[in-house]
């Protein structure tokens, strides 16, 4: 059995409130289709980064889209995890000399990622002093993803596997040193809508006005912060809420009031996904809650993700 899945949080609290019902499973299957609207900002070929718009990115390794992240303690090492929070959001910006750095604020201070320079190797998220080992140079990979060259010494970002610490290597132009920098939505402009994605705002919206009321909007950063959940239930294959959904949103800028999430593992396209929440009426009061903007993910054959805010 497939099992949609809600979760409401009352304005002004953090209190979740979560209903299930349980709908028949569906057998068909088809290709998986990413959604998380999110965009991935291309380094220019010759290392340059002038293009780069400073804007709240995730960085993830190109092959398994692991997020690298931080604990908010000073020289905390940074290690690559398969979830998104506010530990993986980077403020990324341009600094002298074609270089970008990699920074969160912490608590009012500012700490960025950087090479420890007692080793060489080692990465750590510490106070920011614009010393060459805190910034880095972006060279476009030709098989896809990004090099991030060390100013200090020019080595390259090395990934070593889930839960372990990225690290700065010799460049070799393997796989493990290619990353993926994707934007949140808060930079030049949204990333590319999806068929899924529309093919829900357009049912969504019209479930809205048989009801009075008014439509929705998509919002990519929304999207990206479903993309969570929805990986979780695709690893789990059951329906639920395994992320901080609405957490994950304000660590990548986005500030709304109110949040709701709809999730279902089972459907294999979106107006099935669609019907099974709209025949279930937890599922249906969220849908026609009072909010203004919705962000759709999807993952593998049938996992799919909805969160709601207003802004």
């Amino acid at each position: 059995m497939s099992h949609p899945s809600t979760r409401a949080l009352r304005p002004g609290t953090g209190t979740a409130t979560r209903r299930r019902t349980r709908l028949a499973a569906l057998a068909l299957a088809v290709s998986a289709v990413s959604a998380s609207g999110a965009t991935l900002l291309a380094a220019p070929a010759n290392a340059a980064t002038a293009g780069v718009v400073e804007q709240m990115i995730t960085i993830q390794d190109h092959q398994n889209h692991h997020s690298l992240a931080s604990s908010d303690g000073e020289g905390s090492r940074i290690v690559a995890r398969g979830y998104q929070d506010a530990s993986t959001s980077f403020w990324i910006s341009n600094k002298p000399g074609d270089r970008v750095d990699f920074a969160r604020n912490v608590n009012g201070t500012e700490r960025v990622l950087e090479m420890d320079t007692r080793d060489g190797r080692s990465t750590q998220f510490i106070h920011w002093w614009a010393g060459d080992n805190q910034q880095w140079t972006l060279e476009s990979a030709a098989q896809g993803g990004t090099y991030l060259h060390n100013a200090k010494g020019n080595g390259c970002l090395t990934y070593h596997g889930l839960d372990r610490e990225v690290t700065v290597e010799g460049c070799d132009g393997s796989m493990s040193q290619r990353f993926d920098l994707v934007g949140s939505g808060t930079g030049p402009g949204p990333g590319p809508v999806t068929s899924d994605q529309q093919r829900f705002l357009d049912r969504l919206n019209a479930v809205r006005a048989q009801y009075g009321k008014a439509p929705v909007r998509l919002n990519s950063t929304l999207s990206q912060a479903a993309k969570c959940n929805a990986d979780q239930m695709d690893q789990r294959r059951v329906s639920g809420h395994f992320c901080n959904s609405s957490a994950i949103a304000a660590g990548l800028g986005y500030t709304g009031r109110g949040f709701g999430e709809i999730a279902f593992y089972g459907p294999t396209n979106i107006d099935a996904a669609v019907d099974g929440w709209t025949n279930s009426p937890g599922h249906l009061g969220i849908m026609i809650g009072d909010y203004n903007e919705v962000g759709l993910a999807r993952t593998g054959a049938a996992s799919w993700n909805a969160d709601f805010s207003t802004r």
